[in-house]
């Protein structure tokens, strides 16, 4: 499906993993009928696919990626009627063969400028391999190590590395929370490896090793053993990194076992749904923040405003990134007049700290991985809110 957005229309915001796929689907049916496809003569086009999970447990991310891309792209339209950029998502559901599977249609079907994806780091490693091919820029959320570790030089993750965020938590927690304990429970995928892995590396440098190193399995819902564990070792400060869903479980059962550690949390759980989810579990939880949405900057509040209006709820760090790649490629075609994916790609990897894209994620530019640089503050949950601590 495509969408050429000439103004906003609202998306249904996803919540958690208990939303009903039937209610997703309906509302991206809705945004179809609802989209024009009226396009200025004369004007440059430029195709954008998103992949990301519309539906299942993951539903936030990918709702979260389209509804930040869809917002440029909206705000776009009334500013340049140079460039028309045209969106067309295509829901994953969290499953990587999907992913492949839509990155080969808007490649070969849609003839995609630019994908936007994937919304997990499985499936977005999973789509490297074609859009390296094909020459198709990828700008990616997924934290995974091994995505920008493969010799694409296709491949952009606009949100903070596994490393960059492990190591900001790190040295908060221990530099400024003074632990010295620490417990890191890890999904057994590529998202969850990386940033284990990562935060255990850390930790090491600061000359210490976690307390506890344990993996659990994508569905489980039972964490007692892996918590008995953390329990009985005496660990002060518990990092669980995978899905929002299970980090906020965790908490939860966590709570009703009794612990009373400082619970850490990456980049995957500084939005409400984590707060949501976790309720009263979470309170005090310090967690990895790459984009405030309370921000005093005007082009944060003018977006977040707007974002609010349109969607009803703050956004989370998947909008914002996305938001700002829509914005990087649009800067591209502006820059280079021209839309083919090598020239987009050239582009961005030629932006530089001194030269890097002004975006609502701060000055955005790319290491030669394909990695953006840019800071990365703490932020503490009070009152039910995210509040920010610095670094």
């Amino acid at each position: 499906m495509e969408l050429v957005a000439t103004g906003i229309v609202p998306m249904l915001e996803g919540e958690s993993n208990h939303m009903q796929s039937a209610a997703i689907v309906s509302a991206a049916v809705a945004i179809v009928l609802a989209a024009t496809t009226t396009t200025s003569l004369g004007a440059q086009s430029v195709t954008v696919g998103v992949v990301g999970p519309l539906t299942g447990d993951f539903a936030v991310v990918g709702i979260s990626q389209v509804n930040g891309a869809k917002l440029k792209v909206a705000q776009l339209a009334k500013t340049d009627l140079g460039v028309n950029i045209h969106l067309v998502p295509e829901d994953d559901a969290s499953k990587c063969d999907q992913s492949v599977n839509a990155t080969t249609k808007l490649v070969e079907q849609e003839r995609a400028d630019a994908i936007l994806g994937a919304g997990n780091s499985p499936c977005a490693l999973a789509m490297v391999p074609i859009t390296a091919r094909d020459e198709v820029p990828q700008f990616t959320v997924g934290i995974g190590a091994a995505i920008t570790q493969q010799g694409s030089k296709y491949v952009f993750r606009v949100a903070p590395s596994a490393a960059v965020q492990t190591q900001a938590l790190a040295n908060f927690a221990v530099g400024k929370l003074h632990l010295k304990k620490i417990a890191i429970l890890y999904t057994n995928d590529e998202y969850g490896k990386s940033a284990g892995e990562a935060m255990r590396a850390a930790l090491k440098a600061k000359g210490l090793e976690p307390s506890v190193f344990e993996a659990w399995t994508i569905g489980d819902k039972d964490f007692s053993g892996q918590l008995s564990k953390v329990k009985s070792s005496g660990a002060d400060a518990l990092f669980a990194t995978g899905s929002v869903a299970d980090a906020a479980l965790i908490a939860r059962q966590a709570r009703q076992m009794g612990l009373t550690v400082r619970l850490l949390g990456d980049t995957g759980t500084a939005n409400d749904t984590y707060i949501k989810l976790g309720g009263s579990a979470v309170e005090g939880a310090v967690v990895a923040f790459p984009f405030d949405p309370r921000s005093n900057e005007p082009a944060v509040r003018d977006f977040v405003r707007t974002y609010q209006a349109t969607y009803g709820r703050l956004p989370n760090s998947w909008d914002a990134e996305m938001y700002d790649a829509v914005g990087m490629i649009h800067a591209a075609v502006k820059h280079t007049g021209k839309t083919d994916g090598k020239s987009i790609r050239d582009y961005i990897a030629s932006l530089r700290r001194s030269s890097g894209y002004r975006g609502v994620m701060g000055d955005i530019y790319f290491d030669a991985n394909g990695d953006a640089q840019f800071a990365l503050n703490m932020a503490r949950i009070k009152n039910g809110q995210f509040v920010d601590i610095g670094r």
